[in-house]
């Protein structure tokens, strides 16, 4: 009977290993995403914390038996599940076996690892960190500054962070920039001067979008005109951040930068991130088009911008002539829009949405929003009001975690 007990237990602790490596991959996607607010952000948080309670209830020398060889895995979330577990266990051994492996990872184990530091109580590792990020090779530095910063322990001022920014990795640099992003944004009247030019004019996409982040946050307006020109070019993340920070006199420009877009469905979430009433016209007329994947994607920007609820008949996702059967059977299915709907919303209320430069869920949100307002949006949208307050010099959040 009690070789069945533990053969029950070890199949149960498995079961809690492996929804908490699942929950942690949504909780990562959640933090930017236009389907989860706050709310239900926390929820996320809870059912994490569920899990890890179920594993802690194991011997601790049972649990670090069975959970320390997985922490060299090769999947991101199974990492932090392991190591956070880990984190958890009241013995400082179970820790420092986090942290030596921290110190040799690389990929998505230190990923994970990365993740799992910036959650736990940094009481018994915040010094390591701070020796990695002084000491160690770039790609486990940065990684350090990550822990340190989503900690509220990094010093802007640090002199490796500062070379970081310009490290010859794109990886590394990237990273950098967005632990810059938190750092500058908790002290935007003595954070340092940082090398901008290098992250907005980068040749790699990743840096120059955490450069645009940085610069936002930390309240550069400055550099909108050069926003501008990138976005007129066509440059990817400048379009995007134009997207959250441009104003009234942007209309045109990213009107027709969105129309030179090859992707569709890029297309009209970035008009549906900027939110001008604009563009619903142009979102209603390729609703009623031939393109399904157009016409999904134009009746979610709608949606999105105005609020309203235009869901007509559901259909398959078209898919590839060479699809295998697997692939067909699991097609997912697509809402339509309700054409006829959505066009009388807009000659009903076209006056209305057209007193505003941006609208959310049919919601104004160009002018100050308060900070009990941010709980209502949905993750996306609540970084970026707050980062449009922090380009204004009235920051009403802090940037979100680095995952």
């Amino acid at each position: 009977m009690a070789g069945a007990r533990v053969r029950h237990i070890a199949d149960l602790l498995q079961v809690h290993v492996e929804d908490l490596a699942f929950l942690w991959g949504q909780r990562r996607e959640a933090l930017g995403s236009r389907k989860h607010s706050l709310r239900e952000y926390g929820e996320l948080n809870e059912r994490i914390e569920a899990h890890v309670q179920g594993l802690l209830v194991a011997a601790p020398e049972a649990l670090v038996a069975w959970l320390q060889p997985q922490l060299a895995g090769a999947d991101r979330d199974e990492v932090f599940a392991a190591a956070y577990a880990l984190l958890r266990l009241p013995e400082a051994a179970s820790t420092h076996a986090v942290v030596v492996e921290f110190s040799r990872a690389a990929g998505p184990a230190l990923a994970g690892l990365r993740d799992a530091l910036s959650l736990a109580p940094d009481t018994l590792f915040a010094a390591e960190m701070q020796s990695a990020l002084d000491q160690a090779k770039p790609v486990t530095a940065v990684a350090a500054a990550v822990v340190l910063a989503n900690h509220r322990l990094l010093d802007g001022q640090s002199p490796r962070l500062a070379r970081l920014l310009e490290d010859p990795d794109a990886a590394v640099c990237a990273l950098a920039w967005r632990v810059a992003t938190v750092a500058d944004a908790a002290t935007p009247l003595s954070a340092p001067k940082r090398p901008f030019n290098h992250a907005l004019m980068h040749l790699a996409p990743a840096v120059r979008a955490a450069g645009w982040a940085a610069a936002a946050w930390s309240g550069q307006a400055r550099a909108m005109p050069l926003l501008r020109q990138l976005a007129a070019s066509g440059d990817t993340p400048a379009l995007h951040w134009l997207a959250v920070l441009g104003g009234e006199e942007d209309v045109a420009l990213l009107q027709k930068a969105t129309l030179e877009m090859p992707d569709v469905v890029e297309r009209c979430a970035l008009l549906a991130r900027f939110g001008h009433p604009s563009a619903l016209n142009a979102l209603l007329h390729w609703m009623g088009g031939d393109d399904m994947a157009l016409a999904v994607a134009a009746g979610e920007a709608f949606a999105r911008i105005t609020g309203a609820e235009i869901r007509g008949a559901r259909r398959l996702q078209p898919l590839p002539e060479d699809a295998d059967d697997f692939t067909r059977e699991m097609a997912p299915e697509v809402w339509m829009p309700d054409v006829p709907k959505a066009r009388a919303l807009l000659e009903r209320h076209a006056a209305e949405w057209a007193a505003g430069l941006r609208w959310c869920k049919g919601v104004r949100v160009d002018g100050e929003v308060s900070r009990e307002a941010l709980t209502s949006f949905d993750l996306e949208a609540r970084w970026d009001v707050a980062a449009r307050a922090a380009l204004a010099g009235r920051p009403v959040s802090a940037p979100a975690p680095i995952h």
